[in-house]
């Protein structure tokens, strides 16, 4: 029995994670993915038969999750968001596994992005030069069939991951989920950056961020159910000394949830002043 099959039977009970570790499977892999029948000399009801076989077999192969893991030389970081504390992936060149053999063209790559420090950073890419830091991805084939040869021992595939993970000489050491967004980074917080008015003569010393100081405990519970890290801009009016009619006029969370959340916990603050405002805050 062809190894991959082996690891697909062994992987059913307990577990839809077949280990992806060797250029025999990945060839075996690809063979199951482009499975068409053999035999010539086959009467109409046997090439049927063997289509329907064939195309069983793709379908098992295609819908099974691997786990691989992508050497350091295999994939590339991207840009550090600062601000919001995000190391990106770098998307522009496929990823590359199994001794260089395997190259992954996944699907919203250029979405994922792992909570760090700037520290964690530097660390990180130390870590990636001295050839101790992995990216260990659950993924899944989509689109076209396994492109490739056996002869050249290079195939590419194109899919989907469920799960992403940094691993270091100590574990894990970040983690991102199917959409790309970061996990594990502990409960987020909302910062007030600005809060502005029509009224306002002259900048204020701190920039109106005291102004939705009572608001804080709820926009810090609004927070905690963000997914990722971002901004927002609301526009509101005040009447009778009250903040009205909150109205996102920015998101870059794109998260209706947490925005109509943060819309609630301002209204009827307190703010001394009249006309119209806005209020810049950060998830972090």
């Amino acid at each position: 029995m062809p190894l991959l099959a082996i690891l697909l039977v062994a992987a059913a009970p307990g577990q839809d994670v077949v280990q992806l570790t060797s250029k025999t499977q990945l060839k075996e892999l690809c063979e199951a993915l482009r499975a068409q029948p053999s035999e010539t000399d086959l009467d109409p009801a046997q090439i049927a038969e063997a289509r329907k076989a064939a195309q069983a077999r793709r379908e098992e192969a295609a819908g099974r999750w691997y786990r691989v893991e992508v050497p350091s030389k295999g994939f590339a970081f991207g840009r550090y968001r600062a601000q919001d504390q995000q190391l990106e992936l770098d998307g522009d060149r496929p990823l590359r596994a199994i001794d260089d053999t395997l190259s992954l063209d996944l699907d919203g790559i250029d979405d994922v992005s792992f909570a760090a420090g700037s520290e964690q950073v530097t660390a990180w890419t130390q870590e990636k030069k001295a050839k101790a830091l992995k990216l260990v991805l659950v993924w899944k084939p989509s689109g076209a069939r396994c492109a490739g040869s056996a002869a050249a021992e290079a195939w590419r595939i194109a899919g989907h991951a469920r799960s992403w993970e940094l691993l270091g000489a100590q574990g894990t050491l970040a983690s991102a989920n199917e959409e790309g967004d970061p996990v594990g980074a502990g409960p987020r917080q909302m910062r007030v950056e600005k809060v502005t008015l029509d009224s306002d003569d002259a900048p204020l010393e701190n920039e109106g961020r005291s102004r939705l100081a009572s608001s804080q405990a709820a926009l810090d519970r609004c927070a905690a159910g963000a997914v990722r890290t971002g901004r927002l801009v609301m526009s509101f009016s005040v009447h009778d000394g009250r903040v009205r009619e909150p109205q996102v006029i920015m998101d870059s969370l794109r998260d209706e949830k947490i925005a109509g959340c943060v819309a609630r916990a301002i209204s009827g603050t307190e703010l001394a002043g009249t006309g119209h405002g806005t209020a810049s805050l950060t998830v972090q």
